[in-house]
């Protein structure tokens, strides 16, 4: 059932120039675009002093770490040969890869790990960013990388630890915020003076224009 959803997505690869140029830059970009959007919170949230904003970017980082390291251990377990290596006549390579395992999606769990964090953050852009990683996910099964089965499980288990982390990881994101803080005061780097922190106890309405709300407060 796997190889015949891929065969019916695959199908259309290398037949319409345009459609193969989109998909090949969802597939290669796609990761790009969400490790800066992990470095562009960070960064935005530092240099306004968003405590909230900065825990929101570093679970973003932290559950995209998470679920790679399960693909890897899933890989292992089951070491599933790429649609091009086990079909190599009936499959339409867009993109040179690796012949290493296919499952679980490593672009897929990354993507939705963080697209997942940014959705309780923010409804409206973590919105666009699923929008984002369901598009990077069914251009790597488009261009001949992956069964759909591949980026389903990857898509599964970035959400799931996303939305473990975002209501569980409070006290391991404060620690991890805490260090980053020492290693800038000892390398002598530069330290926002405002710190919009909110009160304990305190949280955005979820009902708010954007929805974000805060998980993480002041420690």
């Amino acid at each position: 059932m796997d190889y015949q959803i891929e065969q019916w997505v695959n199908g259309p690869a290398g037949h319409h120039a345009a459609l193969d140029t989109l998909m090949r830059d969802a597939a290669n970009w796609g990761e790009w675009i969400f490790i800066g959007l992990v470095v562009a919170w960070f960064a935005s949230s530092w240099l306004w002093g968003d405590r909230a904003e900065r825990r929101f970017a570093l679970t973003a980082l932290l559950a995209s770490g998470i679920a790679l390291g399960i693909n890897q251990v899933l890989g292992a377990i089951w070491n599933r040969p790429r649609p091009f290596v086990a079909h190599p006549h009936d499959v339409h390579l867009l993109l040179a890869h690796a012949a290493d395992g296919s499952f679980p999606s490593d672009h897929a769990a990354a993507g939705f790990a963080v697209a997942g964090v940014l959705v309780a953050a923010h409804r409206r852009l973590g919105a666009a960013a699923i929008a984002v990683a369901v598009l990077m996910s069914y251009a790597r099964v488009f261009v001949g990388l992956h069964y759909p089965g591949d980026v389903v499980a990857g898509a599964l288990i970035g959400v799931g630890v996303s939305w473990v982390l975002v209501h569980f990881a409070a006290r391991p994101v404060a620690w991890m915020e805490t260090n980053i803080e020492r290693f800038v005061a000892v390398a002598h780097l530069p330290v926002p003076r405002v710190d919009r922190r909110l009160p304990p106890g305190e949280a955005v309405d979820p009902a708010s224009e954007d929805g974000a709300h805060d998980r993480f407060p002041a420690a």
